[in-house]
Formats: C-alpha cells, structure tokens, sequence
C-alpha cells in the first residue's frame, strides 16, 4: 500500500502558541494601556508646546510635571517674533566678604564655540535655557517648587562655567541680565544704552 504524502507546512500559517482567554484580555489590557499612555503623552505635549493657550495655562503644573525632565521641548507650535535684544547674563561673586567684577558668561559661551565646526546645539543652549526656565517660574504665581527647582539647575550651570573659567564661586553669586538693542536695518550704526535686569543673589552651597 503505497504511503500517503505529507502536504508542505503552509508558510502563511500562524505560528506560535495560541492566544487563550488569559492571554487574549492581557493582550487586550496591554494594547489599552499603550493606547491611553499615548494619549496622554500627545495631549501634554500639545500642552506644552501650546504655552499661549489658556488652557495650557490652567494644566502648567501638570504638564511641567510630566514633560520635566525627560521629555522637554525646545519649540513652540507659533514661530515667536523675532528677538529685538541681545541678551547676556552677567554674574559676580563674593569671596571673603567682597563682591568682584561683573562676568560675561553669555560672552564666554559665544567665544567659546565660535570657530567650532560642529558646535553641540544643546551645549550651547544650556545656559540661556536655564535662565529663561528661571526668569519664567518665578514671575508665574504659586510655582514655588518650579521657581526652586530652577534656581538650582542655574546656580549649578552658573558654578559650572565659573569652574570652566578657573573663577571662584565664593559662598555667593550675584545674577543680573544685560540687554542691548539690536539695531534695525533703518539704522544700523545705532547705538542703544543697555538694559540691566537683577535675576538674583544665592548663597553658594557647598
């Protein structure tokens, strides 16, 4: 009796163990919970970037918890107008009781990667990104962990580039920000007197 022919395995079969009742509702909970994560994370991120929107204003708290500090953002879903001043933050530090000298670290970091042929953008906006963060928090009303919280990643980028200089940073730093008018293509040999804004005067700790 001749044998019968095994026929080829189909090789669009499915293949792998088969999805059961517990495992088709785990399955089913996974896909639910990565679903609304994602629609969570969408609706923060709209929030986020959407800053001008009143209902961002009312969620800022919320949405700053979650965007900060792993997924902050460095746009905005408006183009802002374009900037009318240059702005640099000067600081000067107290070692054995005296103040010192004014320092440019806005000048510092411009020298510093000019001629760099592939300058980090997020080194480079470390800085006037810790400033704004800043400057931002502590003029919004009841973000006293926010405004805290920001002071200490500035006085800790502040030390740093201090340390980068061979500056001491005494046991306290003085922080003042230098605006200057950039001159409009009507009148480009203008000269404006700059504007000085006082950020803050922080204990250093060691």
């Amino acid at each position: 009796m001749a044998e019968s022919a095994i026929a080829p395995p189909d090789p669009l079969a499915p293949r792998g163990l088969p999805l059961t009742g517990l495992r088709r509702r785990l399955t089913r909970t996974a896909v639910a919970l990565v679903a609304l994560l994602a629609v969570v994370h969408s609706t923060m991120l709209l929030l986020y970037v959407a800053s001008d929107f009143p209902l961002a204003k009312t969620y800022a708290k919320q949405t700053d918890w979650w965007m900060r500090p792993m997924f902050p953002q460095d746009w905005n879903i408006f183009a802002p107008d374009p900037s009318r001043y240059n702005v640099h933050l000067e600081v000067r530090t107290r070692v054995d009781g005296r103040l010192g000298p004014w320092i440019d670290l806005t000048a510092y970091d411009n020298a510093r990667y000019r001629g760099d042929l592939l300058p980090s953008i997020e080194d480079q906006l470390v800085l006037r990104r810790a400033t704004t963060q800043y400057q931002s928090s502590a003029k919004a009303p009841g973000a006293d962990e926010a405004r805290s919280r920001n002071a200490r990643y500035l006085m800790n980028v502040i030390t740093a580039r201090l340390d980068d200089m061979g500056r001491p940073s005494g046991d306290a730093i003085e922080l003042r920000t230098r605006s200057t008018r950039i001159p409009s293509p009507e009148a480009p040999d203008a000269v404006h007197p700059a504007r000085y804004e006082e950020v803050g005067f922080w204990k250093v700790t060691r």
